[in-house]
Formats: structure tokens, sequence, C-alpha cells
């Protein structure tokens, strides 16, 4: 399955702190086979073993979609016969998912679906990977700092800079 092909990739190439996000329609899902240990759990009951000694009681690896879940007040569902665990939200809510899990610690991995124009399976792909130290501000507009030079002699200069592109643009005017 294509989810748990690419989170084997993502939690070596970004470490176990990672949310998985795919594309299904309009949502966006995070699967969980309760069944498999999966690297992350395996890696997290093996801190368990070595702190065991400090401790009182063992403690129980959670899964991330039960903290996720948890952390985002949504319900796991279970769908089919299978015993995938899923939960999701629609895709407009990203960005607010997105600060929450961010906030936690976690890094988010988003995989989108890709506009083929082909029937048949949908292709997916990493679109996104955002780490706690990311900045969710809306990229699509450029910021400037303007300035405004004005002289005695009926001179003035505007100066435009975008700390984002490096780019900058100044304007003599004269009168």
């Amino acid at each position: 399955m294509q989810y748990f092909n690419l989170a084997k990739e993502n939690y070596s190439k970004y470490g176990l702190s990672v949310v998985q996000l795919i594309q299904i329609g309009k949502f966006y899902e995070l699967w969980h086979e309760p069944d498999t240990p999966s690297r992350q759990q395996a890696y997290s009951q093996a801190e368990l073993l070595v702190e065991s000694s400090r401790r009182s009681r063992p403690l129980e690896v959670t899964p991330p979609i039960e903290q996720v879940a948890s952390l985002l007040d949504m319900r796991i569902t279970s769908p089919g016969k299978r015993s995938l665990l899923q939960m999701g939200f629609p895709v407009y809510s990203l960005t607010t998912h997105l600060s929450t899990l961010l906030d936690k610690g976690w890094t988010v991995i988003v995989i989108d679906e890709l506009v083929t124009g082909k029937s048949g399976p949908k292709q997916r792909a990493v679109s996104q990977v955002y780490s706690p130290s990311c900045n969710l501000e809306d990229g699509s507009e450029l910021a400037y700092v303007l300035s405004i030079y004005f002289s005695q002699e009926d001179l003035m200069g505007i100066a435009l800079f975008s700390a984002m592109n490096g780019h900058s643009i100044m304007f003599p005017v004269s009168w």
C-alpha cells in the first residue's frame, strides 16, 4: 500500500516524530495498522526499555494516530473488514491542524494527489514537509519593505525590498 511504503521511507528520512497525511479525494487521512509493529513503535519501545529501570510500572506505546486524534479531538475509525485504523479531515482545514501538530513537535508530511488526466489509480507524491520550526504564513504574496527618501533639491527616491526573494527595486523621482 502506497501510504505505508512512503511512511517507511519518510521515517528514515525525517525521523520518528512524523505524521504523514495522504490526500484521498477532498480529505487528508492518517492510517495505522494495529497488528503490524511500525519502526516508530519499535523505537519507542526500545527507549522505554532503557528507561524502565527508573520506572515503577511499564508504559505502553501510544501509536501516532491515537496521539494525533487526541490532539485534534477527532475520532479514529476502522473501515471495512481489515484491521486498518484511519482518521481524517477536509483538505481546507489543513492549515488549522498543521499549527496544532507543529506546536506539539511533530513533523508533518503532506502527500497530495497528482493531476495526471489518466483514469485508474491516483498517483500521489510528497508535496510539503513541515517541521516544528516552519513559518506557516501565506507565502503566495511577497512582503516588501518600502523606503522613501526626500531630499531638499526636489528629489525623491522610492525603494522596495523583498527579504523573501532578495529582489529590490528603486525609483528616482524628481519634480
